[in-house]
């Protein structure tokens, strides 16, 4: 994890950082409360998992120890009554906060739980655009939502930089595309985050189009959800300055209680941002035992 030092200058504790970016990660099951209820789901799960535990700040999900037995292979899973998902990607949506009845557009939606659980939380009525530019990854958001039997969701196939229409949607989520170093945790994840520095402001020049895209497709008034699973501000702060204000502001994020997350940056290696950046907000691993996200809610003028 050394290359994670890049950082030092930005997280509290980088010792206690580094040393959670190599710890096993647990995994969290939510409940589908389309087809059943957390009561419902609280009356069998000690069965399957005697270990899982409540979490309180989202609506009937259980964090479910590393090591402990894997929910996909559950009879429930199969059947659609629960989704298996990390617990950090679960607060792009609920900073989205999709509302029964909107018009809703999940811009990078493969591999799919961040807009099972956008459908779910509509209480599958409305309409949920779940577009991602490679056709070959949208097979698995469809199995998804087959799976849970949403239906106020439709896939996509499009450059979400390009996807026409104007000023259309209520709410846009863009859980971009980007270098990954907060998967560190996952198996695999920390090979996918050793990248070079030029690729971060490869994925940057990608990522600014996707956010203007996402604020011109929203609504006046509307809420853009800007998401990462990286640490980097080149992908992150830096992505949101390239917003002019005039266009979109930068919202505060109060997260529940119990929640600890560290503000957006507002200066990197000499690069000073637009002061509401600051509003963003970056889970550290080390701070709630998860992996590492980035998230900003933006409100277009």
């Amino acid at each position: 994890m050394e290359h994670l030092r890049r950082y030092a200058p930005i997280v509290d504790d980088l010792d206690a950082f580094l040393a959670a970016a190599e710890e096993p990660l647990h995994r969290v099951v939510w409940a589908n409360t389309v087809r059943t209820s957390a009561a419902e789901v609280e009356d069998w799960l000690p069965d399957r998992c005697p270990e899982a535990e409540r979490i309180p700040w989202f609506d009937a999900a259980w964090r479910i120890p590393a090591g402990a037995s894997r929910p996909g292979k559950w009879p429930e899973f199969a059947l659609g009554l629960i989704h298996s998902q990390e617990e950090v990607s679960l607060w792009p949506v609920w900073a989205l906060d999709a509302r029964p009845g909107e018009e809703v557009l999940d811009m990078c939606a493969a591999p799919g739980s961040k807009a099972a659980r956008t459908a779910v939380g509509m209480g599958d009525r409305g309409r949920l655009v779940a577009n991602d530019r490679k056709w070959g990854r949208l097979q698995g958001v469809h199995d998804v939502v087959t799976r849970l039997g949403l239906t106020c969701a439709a896939s996509a196939n499009a450059n979400g930089a390009h996807i026409p229409g104007e000023a259309c949607f209520d709410r846009v989520l863009v859980d971009a595309p980007c270098s990954g170093e907060g998967t560190s945790r996952k198996a695999g994840g920390g090979n996918r985050a050793r990248i070079v520095q030029d690729d971060f402001h490869k994925l940057a020049a990608i990522q600014k189009s996707l956010l203007r895209r996402a604020v011109e497709l929203v609504r006046p008034g509307g809420t853009v959800v800007y998401a990462t699973c990286t640490y980097a501000p080149e992908e992150n702060e830096a992505v949101l300055d390239g917003i002019y204000p005039e266009k979109a502001a930068i919202e505060p994020i109060q997260v529940p209680e119990g929640v600890h997350v560290a503000p957006g940056v507002t200066e990197w290696e000499g690069q000073r941002f637009r002061p509401d950046v600051a509003n963003a907000i970056r889970f550290w691993p080390h701070l709630n035992d998860t992996g590492g996200f980035f998230v900003a809610r933006l409100r277009r003028l």
